[in-house]
């Protein structure tokens, strides 16, 4: 037995959905998830809005409800690896909130997965986490966006695709209330002022790296610090989206 073996013996891996203790050995068919919960995973599928990257019900629509009442500018556009579902809320919750932080490794090697040649297309010269504000980062002890944006940057190298990471861009100068709970009017407001940049003008593409697009009023806000910053060019990815089919 492996030192390896011995650490999944004592600390065994958990389902990132129900968080259930996943079986050892033999009986694992998956690193990440249980049984019962490959179905409960909605992968975003064609076709999506061309601006946020939601399902769409129809491809003769280019946007999405939410997209055509409100185009943001700073960023040209994003992708999702999943539809944002009550179980994948539940565990994006336990990521923020029960530190379950090896989650992250999982939704971070899908992404880049699936999306590996979107990644080399678009080519951005590195990721950006949506910073948390220090007095949140002390309480959490890390933020799931840094982690996210690193296990993507480790992930994508196998595929040769180098995008490092770059936290020293843009930080959170404001400690906003938790976003979740505003509508989105509230929400802009909330994030009014909320960001300071380094200058940037080096950088012709950047990519924001978050958990979830809701409305998409946090990821403009830095985009358009990030613009401000003097990038040229902001896209975004993240691991769910809301759509609003």
């Amino acid at each position: 037995m492996t030192l390896e073996d011995i650490k999944k013996f004592i600390f065994p891996s958990r389902c990132v959905l129900c968080d259930n203790v996943l079986p050892y050995g033999d009986k694992l068919r998956n690193e990440y998830l249980c049984d019962d919960c490959r179905e409960k995973l909605e992968y975003i599928k064609k076709p999506t809005c061309k601006k946020c990257g939601a399902m769409i019900s129809s491809d003769k629509d280019q946007y999405c409800v939410r997209c055509e009442r409100e185009m943001h500018e700073s960023f040209i556009c994003g992708f999702g690896l999943l539809r944002y579902n009550d179980y994948v809320k539940e565990s994006l919750h336990k990521i923020k909130y029960s530190r379950r932080k090896e989650y992250i490794d999982f939704y971070g090697k899908m992404l880049a997965k699936v999306y590996k040649e979107r990644f080399r297309n678009i080519n951005p010269e590195c990721f950006v986490p949506v910073p948390i504000h220090s007095e949140r980062l002390r309480e959490r002890n890390f933020n799931q966006s840094s982690v996210l944006a690193n296990v993507l940057s480790r992930e994508l190298a196998r595929y040769d695709i180098d995008i490092p990471v770059d936290e020293n861009i843009i930080f959170r100068k404001k400690n906003t209330r938790v976003l979740n709970k505003l509508d989105d009017k509230d929400r802009k407001i909330e994030l009014d002022d909320a960001f300071t940049t380094n200058d940037s003008s080096h950088i012709e593409k950047a990519m924001i790296v978050d958990d979830i697009y809701t409305t998409g009023s946090t990821i403009e806000k830095v985009a358009k610090e990030l613009k401000k910053s003097g990038i040229k060019e902001v896209y975004f990815v993240v691991v769910a989206v809301v759509d609003n089919l």
